[in-house]
């Protein structure tokens, strides 16, 4: 079972990838902003991360800068979700690391694949499912 840090400032969104989570069989901890998610990091190791593009404060790209930023954490993949069409922002995603791109509406089989894709593995491929 894997632990997987859910983030999104979206209670209802955050719940959802929850429940998709929890049936997978891994354990979901939900924070609903950038800055909790890295204060929660250090005490739940986790390891995937699933997060929130457009947030306010700390959007979902920074937060994963930060974390991965902090010392003796592990460097979990991170799965990035937006409603953002951008390309841009997919191409900024790849370049912070980030090993999954969803698009808003999620498909949540393809949501389900990628969890299951990077959940305990050593090497990530990314992975873009538009």
């Amino acid at each position: 079972m894997a632990r997987i840090l859910i983030v999104d400032d979206e209670k209802c969104n955050a719940g959802i990838l929850s429940l998709v989570v929890t049936q997978l069989g891994h354990e979901p901890i939900e924070v609903y902003s950038g800055q909790q998610a890295i204060d929660t990091f250090v005490d739940n190791q986790p390891d995937l991360i699933l997060l929130d593009y457009m947030m306010p404060g700390i959007n979902g790209l920074m937060t994963l800068q930060q974390i991965r930023q902090l010392p003796g954490g592990k460097r979990p993949a991170a799965l990035l979700i937006t409603a953002s069409q951008l390309r841009s922002v997919e191409e900024e995603a790849k370049s912070v690391g980030v090993v999954g791109f969803l698009r808003k509406p999620l498909n949540l089989n393809s949501l389900k694949t990628l969890i299951e894709e990077h959940c305990g593995e050593e090497e990530f491929k990314a992975s873009v499912i538009t």
